[in-house]
């Protein structure tokens, strides 16, 4: 999907310098550069790029070297009035092991939330990479792809890889038999049913012993409030839901009240052992569910 953002933006504006890396593959390529000596290059590259795509940055976390580098790259690109991009798995407000200086940049721009896609476009996500690829694939085979595969486009693109990979060794047309067989072994499977928002409301209700409406209301009695901010953090960390459906289904709050709760808790988490035991109390009882 970011790849995709880089090659779209280089559509429009052929003649600026886009470059698209991960997290990884950046910190791979400065400790060479240390290595050989060559580390005046690398940042003269970085510096000369006028958008800058970065995925997963979360990766960067407790690397310090690396976010120390990356930190005046960052500068250098921002005074000169070029675009950075970065990707994470999780909000600014909860990135752990960023120094204060890289969260406090990380904020200066538009924080976007991204839901997983659904049924219709991962099916589009699909056709599209086939299309590219130049590859047959039957319509009954990316149904079954898209209804089954739904934690990333990277998995999606990687099962029509493997398709690919195997059709070719084993000398066969990629049908529904061999799809079935290669998204059994990709997709991780799991008999229990995934935890809910609901499922996470009634269990912090019952630990605090509240009834689970006080947590809809508009109250701000504090521990009203800090019921709500448990099951808004612990929702965002055991579900796959955006902030915005956390918020919708807790309390009716918006995306912001949601990740300043999550940043709250944790904070506390951090600094309180008591309050940290009640925390994990209450997961243990959400993976006994």
């Amino acid at each position: 999907m970011t790849n995709a953002i880089g090659t779209r933006i280089k559509e429009l504006y052929p003649n600026k310098r886009v470059l698209y890396v991960s997290a990884h593959l950046f910190q791979v390529q400065y400790t060479d550069s240390v290595r050989t000596n060559h580390f005046n290059d690398f940042i003269s590259f970085y510096q000369s790029i006028d958008v800058l795509i970065i995925d997963d940055i979360q990766e960067f976390a407790g690397v310090t070297k690396t976010q120390n580098t990356f930190f005046h790259i960052f500068n250098h690109l921002h005074q000169n009035g070029k675009q950075l991009i970065l990707t994470s798995d999780r909000a600014p407000v909860m990135l752990q092991g960023m120094e204060d200086r890289l969260l406090t940049r990380f904020k200066w721009g538009l924080v976007a939330e991204l839901d997983k896609p659904d049924v219709e476009l991962r099916k589009n996500i699909l056709r599209n990479k086939i299309k590219r690829d130049g590859l047959t694939i039957p319509e009954s085979v990316i149904n079954y792809i898209a209804e089954n595969v739904n934690e990333s486009v990277r998995e999606l693109e990687g099962i029509i890889n493997s398709l690919l990979a195997q059709s070719i060794l084993f000398k066969r047309d990629i049908d529904l038999d061999l799809t079935q067989r290669i998204v059994k072994k990709a997709v991780k499977c799991c008999e229990s049913k995934p935890l809910s928002i609901e499922d996470i409301i009634s269990k912090v209700c019952a630990h605090y012993e509240i009834d689970e409406s006080a947590i809809h209301t508009k109250t701000r009695k504090r521990e009203i409030v800090q019921v709500r901010q448990v099951a808004m953090y612990l929702a965002k960390k055991h579900t796959e839901s955006s902030s915005s459906k956390i918020g919708q289904l807790i309390g009716n709050k918006d995306h912001a009240t949601v990740l300043h709760a999550c940043k709250i808790v944790k904070d506390q988490v951090d600094v309180d052992k008591s309050f940290k035991s009640e925390i994990e109390e209450i997961e243990s009882s959400l993976r006994s569910k």
